[in-house]
């Protein structure tokens, strides 16, 4: 069994205790550092490099926005705790996995746990080859090879240190499965499709054009949605003009 080190951050001792306790229950996971605000956050995360952060919003000296920034160079799983809904979209849109509300429940944890366990096991064995000759992204899981044609690829996320390659109908029929998770850089995945109709519309994402429904302000914020999926999904303001354009041109094609 691989143990992960986990960093618990937040100024409030109740929350913190509950936290604890919850953590505690799950031999995976083994407390390293506790912190109250966050200078002493962005301290020890760049001292201990846990494998995992659970982070307050609210502090002293700061946010947990500013500590996600400041430590976004230090490989870790962020998970955001908060007693605010609020914070809900703001939150996806940084490095975070998940994003759990105060008292954090254990069945909660324990899917989040789940999801990190899962995506670390199948990050393991995926990796992108070179597609210019297989008409798709060509994904290994160690023994086998599985090509993902590029029309079967609504979106790529980036989820902590891997991406999420999510699925169109059409591919979910073909390969019986929603999504694949590989420790592909976003980067390598945009060289990869940009040609092929795929545009990087938020640091965190990469979107398949074909498949983009609408793009509209809601909350003061871009966002777009998919012709046949409920997902919405950011998009940075710098990357509007750009999609708008790209979207426009698609559907005159």
């Amino acid at each position: 069994m691989i143990v992960k080190k986990v960093m618990i951050i937040d100024d409030e001792y109740a929350a913190r205790k509950n936290l604890r306790r919850v953590i505690n229950s799950f031999p995976e996971l083994n407390i390293i550092a506790e912190a109250t605000n966050s200078a002493s956050a962005v301290s020890q995360i760049n001292e201990l490099k846990p494998d995992i952060v659970f982070l307050d919003i609210e502090m002293p000296g700061g946010n947990g926005f500013g500590v996600a920034q400041s430590t976004s160079h230090v490989n870790y799983q962020l998970i955001f705790v908060t007693a605010f809904q609020s914070y809900a979209l703001d939150a996806f849109e940084t490095r975070a996995i998940d994003y759990l509300l105060k008292p954090v429940r254990p069945e909660l944890l324990k899917k989040c746990l789940a999801k990190i366990l899962l995506q670390e096991k199948l990050a393991r064995e995926a990796l992108v080859e070179d597609s210019s000759q297989s008409g798709g992204v060509v994904l290994s899981d160690g023994t086998n090879k599985r090509v993902i044609a590029f029309h079967h690829i609504c979106y790529v996320e980036g989820i902590g240190r891997y991406r999420q390659i999510h699925l169109t109908k059409q591919g979910i029929e073909v390969h019986k499965m929603e999504s694949l998770v590989s420790d592909t850089t976003l980067d390598t995945f945009e060289k990869k499709l940009a040609t092929k109709h795929f545009v990087r519309n938020h640091r965190g994402y990469l979107v398949n054009i074909a498949q983009v429904k609408r793009l509209y302000i809601e909350s003061r914020k871009y966002v777009i949605t998919f012709n046949e999926n409920d997902m919405k999904i950011p998009v940075s303001r710098n990357k509007v003009t750009k999609l708008k354009e790209l979207i426009s041109a698609y559907n005159q094609v």
